[in-house]
This record gives structure tokens, C-alpha cells and sequence, in this order.
């Protein structure tokens, strides 16, 4: 590597903890509390599956110094159970935001470690968002220089994450720069996740991981004074060098007049893969603009790009986890249901013969001109056969992943509605749009863990 590129990792974290509520202006300032609200939905939601019973069940078995809430225990555990909990807990139902750069969920390891360090220094609203932003900023910075590439074998959301978590936790600690490099510097030698684990448990905890030993990295570096190697994210022997195969690393490197990372992530609107989304608007609106259903479909082409042909075009559903990558079954079921929502993943309708017949009519392919354009664009194609003789097509590029405010409130009500009433729903929800900068994030916390106080 070139000394033009020497030490990207001090760039982004002088970057970082620079950071300003000005700088992130009104817009941003409420968008992450909707990134907050959203984070929470799919945590609450998650409360009744079976594999978050079990993480909070290993939780509470691991004990230790009442800190921070992982939500669904009645009382406090560490900063780093906490974490790990809830980053499991948020990323299980598939529902958390994503970004089309970084490759990455974002919000479940950079919140889950957050919202667990605010919570353990009592901190403000308003000093929480500047973290969250900051973990923001190096989550996609950082899986944005290493990707498309890195992403063949690695879970960014698991490695890139780590940093994330690190970076967020780093800035409401107020670490100064050559500490948070520091802390980039652990988070490097414990950041992991391979994608070989895709439809199981354990992409969970990748997530999890993540989330705690970002959050362990921080406070090593700021509270107890370890050392680690000076640009270890991009230095030649360092993580970027040995987890992918591209040169050019300058993307980590925000430059003057950059916007901020956040404002690219998107909220999803369908329960599903993330590479799954394009195809799926393509088909919504061919249905909405032209009037048919299931029965009148003879056949289904869709032509997606190499990264989703490999992920999600197989056809067996036999967990939710592995449907949710399936994309001849998440189409078989927005033909039948007009929708992918959580609904779509019961076991029901996994077992629904009516799903497997419709999904056998879907072929699913690679189409070498949009692997060309990813992951700037994830175009995807969906070309419907129709039993009267029509031809339908439709090609989007990117998911619709910036709704209107009401969509993701109107989201956040139905997952959270699985767990608990409507009005605490509602409560929830008014609490966290209603922070203010300097709302204590105690003061958030101590009603929700009220509420699921229990496994």
C-alpha cells in the first residue's frame, strides 16, 4: 500500500470525533430516531422466537454487573451481555436496516452496542445519536472499501460491524482520536463472520458478536489503557489486506463536503434477505399496475445479480431463516398474500403446498450485466408469464428503502404489537420520536424493560 493511503483508520476516527449535532443537522438528528424506533421494533418483536428465548436464557446464565438492558430480562446485566443479546435479538427476524455499499446491516450491531454503553454512562439522547452516527459512518465506510469483494466469504455485518460498534461506543465514551484508533486496533483482531453460516443461528451471532466485542474494544482502549497497532483496519498486514482482495481502500476516508454515511442506509420494507427486496418491488408494482394473482400466473423469470443468484435462489424453505433467502418462495408468497411481512414466515405458511407448487413455476437466474453494476445497484429483473398470454416486465435497481416516516411507525406498531398492547406500543413509539437531546437514554429504557421484563 502506498504512502497516499497510509493510516485511513486515524482519518475516520479524527472524522468521527469531530462529529457535531450541527453537522448532523435537523434531518439526520430525526432520522436516527426513527433509526432507533426501527431497531426496536424488530428486538421487541423478536422477544417470543424460540432461538432469542434461548440467547436470553444464555444471558441471564452469564450473569453479570447490572449495566445496561437486554431487553427481555427483568433485570440489568454488563455492557457486553447487553449488547450481544440485543444485536442477536434485532437482527433475527431479517428486519433491520441495510446498507447497498457497505453490503451491511448496520443498525443492529452499531444500536445494540449504542444504546448499551449510553445506557451504562447515563448518558443523554442526544450524545447516544452521535455515536449511533459514528458507528454509522465507519460501518459503511469501512464495508464499502472492502466490498463487493470481501462479502464473497465475509459477513460484513459481523466484521465491519465490530469497528462499527467500536466507533460508537468510542465517541459516547469521548474518546479522543488516537484512542479510538486504539479501539479500531482491538476491534480488528475480534471482528469475524463468515457467510457459509447464511440461514442459520449463527449469522446471529456474527451480529451479535459484533456488537459486543465492538462495544469491549472501546472500553479497553478508553478505560483500560490497551495498546494496539496503528492503522490495523488498512495498514498492509492489517484486517482490510487479509479479509479481501481490492487496493484501493480510500472510500474509509471521508472527504471535505462527504454527506454523512447514514443518509445512505435504508429501512426494509420486506421481511426478507436484503437481496431478495429489488425483485420484490418489481413484482409489487407489476401486480398493482396490472391486476393479476397467483392463479393467472404460468411462469415467473427473474434475473438477479451474481452476489443474490447465490444467496437466495434456492428453494429450500424448511426454517424461516433459510426462507427468508429463498427467492422463489418470497415471490411464491407476495403472488399469494401481497406482501412479505413476517406473517409470510410462520411455519403455516412454510408449510403451505400452495407456496411450494407456486414457487416450483419460479426460475431464478444470473444476469451478468447487473453483477457488473453491483453493489452501487442491485438491479433486478422479474418477467411474468401470465396464463391469458401476457408478458409483464419489470426491472428495479434499487429496494424502496426511504419511506415516508409513517411507513416505519406504521412497521414499528405491528412488530411491536407482537409483544406487547397496543398502547404500550404507542408509548414506546412516542418516547423515542419525543426524545430530546438531552432525555436521558435511562429514561427510554426503564419502561421497555418493565414491559419484557421476562424470558
Amino acid at each position: 500500500m502506498g504512502d497516499a493511503l497510509l493510516n485511513l483508520t486515524r482519518q475516520l476516527c479524527e472524522f468521527i470525533c469531530a462529529l457535531s449535532p450541527e453537522q448532523l443537522g435537523e434531518a439526520n438528528r430525526t432520522d436516527l430516531r426513527y433509526k432507533t424506533l426501527d431497531w426496536l421494533g424488530c428486538v421487541i418483536a423478536a422477544q417470543n422466537g424460540d432461538a432469542a428465548k434461548r440467547i436470553k436464557g444464555y444471558t441471564l446464565a452469564c450473569g453479570g454487573r447490572a449495566q445496561a438492558t437486554a431487553f427481555g430480562l427483568p433485570e440489568k446485566t454488563s455492557v457486553g451481555a447487553a449488547a450481544f443479546c440485543n444485536g442477536i435479538l434485532s437482527h433475527a427476524l431479517e428486519y433491520d436496516d441495510t446498507n447497498k455499499i457497505a453490503i451491511t446491516h448496520p443498525g443492529a450491531p452499531v444500536v445494540s452496542a449504542a444504546w448499551a454503553e449510553a445506557e451504562a454512562l447515563d448518558v443523554s439522547f442526544g450524545r447516544y445519536a452521535l455515536g449511533v452516527a459514528a458507528g454509522y459512518e465507519a460501518m459503511i465506510r469501512m464495508g464499502g472499501a472492502v466490498n463487493p469483494d470481501h462479502y464473497v466469504y465475509w459477513h460484513t455485518t459481523g466484521t465491519c460491524g465490530t469497528f462499527a460498534a467500536a466507533a460508537a461506543c468510542a465517541k459516547i465514551m469521548n474518546l479522543p482520536p488516537e484512542q479510538t484508533e486504539t479501539a479500531m486496533g482491538i476491534a480488528a483482531t475480534t471482528a469475524s463472520g463468515l457467510v457459509c453460516v447464511f440461514g442459520t443461528e449463527a449469522k446471529l451471532v456474527t451480529v451479535g458478536n459484533a456488537a459486543r466485542n465492538g462495544a469491549a474494544a472501546a472500553e479497553l482502549a478508553g478505560n483500560w489503557r490497551f495498546t494496539a497497532p496503528e492503522d490495523a483496519f488498512a495498514a498492509e498486514r492489517g484486517f482490510a489486506h487479509a479479509a479481501r482482495s481490492k487496493d484501493d481502500l480510500s472510500f474509509m476516508a471521508p472527504k471535505a463536503g462527504d454527506p454523512l454515511m447514514m443518509e445512505d442506509a435504508y429501512y426494509k420494507i420486506h421481511a426478507s434477505c436484503g437481496h431478495t427486496h429489488c425483485a420484490l418491488d418489481a413484482l409489487e408494482q407489476l401486480m398493482r399496475e396490472n391486476d393479476f394473482r397467483a392463479e393467472d400466473v404460468e411462469h415467473i423469470d427473474a434475473e438477479v445479480y451474481k452476489t443474490a443468484w447465490e444467496l437466495c435462489s434456492a428453494y429450500n424453505v424448511s426454517t424461516n431463516l433459510k426462507a427468508k433467502f429463498s427467492l422463489p418462495y418470497c415471490i411464491a408468497v407476495m403472488l399469494l398474500h401481497g406482501r412479505v411481512t413476517l406473517s409470510e414466515f410462520t411455519e403455516e405458511c412454510l408449510n403451505s403446498s400452495e407456496a411450494a407448487e407456486l414457487a416450483k413455476r419460479i426460475t431464478v437466474r444470473e444476469e451478468p450485466a447487473f453483477t457488473a453494476v453491483y453493489p452501487a445497484n442491485r438491479p433486478e429483473k422479474v418477467t411474468v408469464t401470465l396464463r391469458d398470454g401476457r408478458r409483464l416486465e419489470k426491472t428495479v435497481n434499487l429496494p424502496e428503502g426511504r419511506p415516508p416516516h409513517s411507513v416505519i411507525e406504521n412497521k414499528f406498531m405491528s412488530l411491536a404489537e407482537m409483544t406487547l398492547s397496543a398502547n404500550q406500543a404507542a408509548a414506546v413509539m412516542e418516547n423515542v420520536l419525543g426524545a430530546k437531546d438531552e432525555t436521558r437514554i435511562r429514561d427510554l429504557t426503564d419502561p421497555i424493560r418493565t414491559m419484557l421484563g421476562r424470558l
